[in-house]
């Protein structure tokens, strides 16, 4: 073995400086002499690194207050709310209400118009003001219309067949359409109002999985940083181990215990771990960078120099006793896929619902009832109407029972009398041969059965998420076992090693070998940690549990900052 790697150690080193027979020692080559007109200028003082303890808690915390895709995804709930109120309002009641003013004048051939006595032409004059106002909307669920409405109407003509000169007239009025069939129960406004109820709390089931997502994106990120921190650290080690043993084999290179070949081994040992060390340094950076967006979002900036230092340590850690139906209870009772895939299997049916209403006949009973009232007042002659002898065209009489402001109108809605008017009735429509809503049940029955389908899809999916995550947190708990006794097993042989070395019977580059083989050892360490604390996440996940068990309260989580 110690003649295999002398003449390995040969090949390299002179693969590596194939004249170095010829070089001279290190100590030989003359010094470069300094210009005394060029000095350096002063290097730029390096930014200030702005350190940040934080544990997993804390970073969960923080994440859910700053993090960018939180922020997202926490407006879709009120989102969702604003349009279930909106789909209520086609239920809210409409006040409305129009006024018109009417100027007639127009010639009659008649002998009862003004003037059409004598000369068989006449001329009708009228001015007439009317107006109305009430209110109207739909019945919510039953998709009924109402309207309740008042109209007064003000007439004044020269018409010689009416009593009074001007008349004022009103009526109030209540009316109700009823459908039976189409639009009845499953309208469209009450189907809007349904599907939006259910968005509103889709949306809240997708905000909490999206939450989850993104805290069991912070712990690994975490974690992963953790882990990266500790690879770094272990390259450092190795590297100090891996220059001071090039010291020690140089030192006995100049006593002339080790040949040559043996410091060239160590020099490609350093050289080894100096780019495993770079290797280590950027993975640890870009760790960095991938936590501090996900817990500070806009805090990463190209010049930040920000650094995370997590205090939590991999090695704190505890034994599960792991039972896969229990979890997967739990993740049927919990996991917000679940709940949302059901509450699309429930929009489902109601849109089904809506489109077979929509396929049924139009049949809408109809029915009013309303009460008038009159009154009016003799202005004389209007516009003309009297007659060339004198007098007017027709003789007008005051009735007693009319009153003779526009107020007293309203005296006949309580007189007794029956002065009431109600209509009843019914209207058919009936669309030949109703295309479009037959093809939309058609429609609506598949994405039902795909609804469905995709509820089972998702129950498939949870047990196989537990079941991998049960699984995959047993055989963590055992990786982590196996590592450590493959770190204990490393460092007894890097120790006896190093003994063997002292004595003279191993070499630099056995001694390496052992150390590659210890750093390899806490790297699966590390890396074992590494998968244990993200199997705990994972099962979590899988189980829906995560946020309850890192105590995070959905509606805190909810409100917009």
């Amino acid at each position: 073995m110690r003649f295999a790697a002398l003449v390995v150690g040969m090949l390299i080193s002179a693969w590596q400086t194939p004249a170095f027979a010829q070089a001279p020692p290190e100590e030989a080559m003359p010094a470069p002499i300094a210009s005394p007109a060029a000095e350096p200028a002063p290097m730029p003082a390096a930014p200030q690194v702005e350190r940040v303890p934080l544990s997993l808690s804390e970073a969960i915390t923080i994440g859910i207050e700053s993090n960018t895709d939180v922020q997202i995804v926490r407006y879709d709930p009120p989102i969702a709310e604003f349009e279930h109120t909106a789909a209520w309002g086609a239920y809210d009641p409409t006040l409305y209400g129009d006024y018109s003013y009417q100027s007639s004048n127009l010639p009659v051939a008649s002998f009862f118009s003004p003037g059409g006595a004598t000369t068989g032409l006449g001329q009708f004059i009228e001015r007439k003001s009317s107006g109305d106002a009430g209110l109207r909307g739909l019945v919510p669920r039953l998709g009924w219309t109402y309207q309740v409405g008042y109209e007064g109407v003000s007439n004044q003509s020269n018409t010689i067949i009416q009593t009074l000169g001007t008349t004022y007239t009103s009526n109030l009025t209540a009316s109700v359409t009823a459908p039976l069939l189409k639009g009845a129960w499953w309208g469209t406004a009450w189907t809007q109002v349904e599907v939006t109820g259910i968005q509103n709390e889709l949306a809240r089931e997708q905000f909490r999985q999206q939450l989850t997502d993104i805290v069991s994106g912070v712990e690994n990120g975490y974690w992963n940083l953790a882990a990266t921190k500790q690879n770094l650290e272990v390259t450092d080690k190795s590297l100090e181990t891996a220059r001071a043993l090039l010291t020690q084999t140089k030192a006995q290179y100049d006593v002339g215990v080790v040949s040559r070949v043996e410091v060239t081994e160590a020099e490609a040992g350093v050289a080894d771990r100096e780019f495993k060390q770079i290797t280590a340094e950027n993975l640890y950076r870009n760790a960095q960078d991938e936590l501090i967006d996900r817990v500070y979002g806009p805090k990463l900036t190209p010049t930040s120099r920000l650094e995370i230092a997590p205090t939590d340590r991999p090695e704190s850690y505890v034994t599960f006793t792991l039972d896969p139906e229990a979890s997967a209870q739990r993740a049927f009772a919990r996991r917000p896929e679940l709940s949302i895939a059901r509450q699309r299997v429930e929009q489902s049916e109601i849109q089904l619902k809506f489109a077979k209403n929509q396929r049924l006949p139009q049949v809408d009973l109809i029915g009013s009832y309303g009460t008038h009232g009159l009154a009016g007042n003799d202005p004389g002659c209007p516009f003309g109407s009297s007659l060339p002898g004198g007098g007017c065209a027709v003789a007008r009489t005051q009735p007693t029972a009319v009153g003779t402001d526009y107020s007293d109108t309203s005296d006949f809605y309580f007189d007794g009398n029956d002065n009431r008017v109600w209509v009843a009735g019914a209207a058919l429509s009936i669309p030949l041969p109703n295309t479009s809503a037959r093809a939309n049940v058609g429609k609506g029955e598949l994405q039902l059965r795909k609804a469905r389908t995709g509820l089972r899809r998702v129950e498939q999916d949870i047990v196989k998420d537990v079941r991998d995550a049960v699984r995959n947190l047993g055989s963590a708990l055992q990786g982590v076992e196996a590592a450590e006794r493959f770190v204990a097993a490393s460092n007894e042989q890097l120790r006896a090693e190093r003994i063997r070395l002292e004595h003279g019977e191993s070499t630099p580059f056995e001694v390496l070998q052992r150390e590659e083989d210890l750093v390899q050892a806490e790297s699966q360490r590390i890396a074992a940690l590494r998968v244990y604390h993200g199997s705990v996440t994972a099962l979590d996940r899988a189980q829906g549990t995560l946020l309850e068990d890192r105590s995070i309260v959905l509606e805190d989580a909810l409100t917009l900052r």
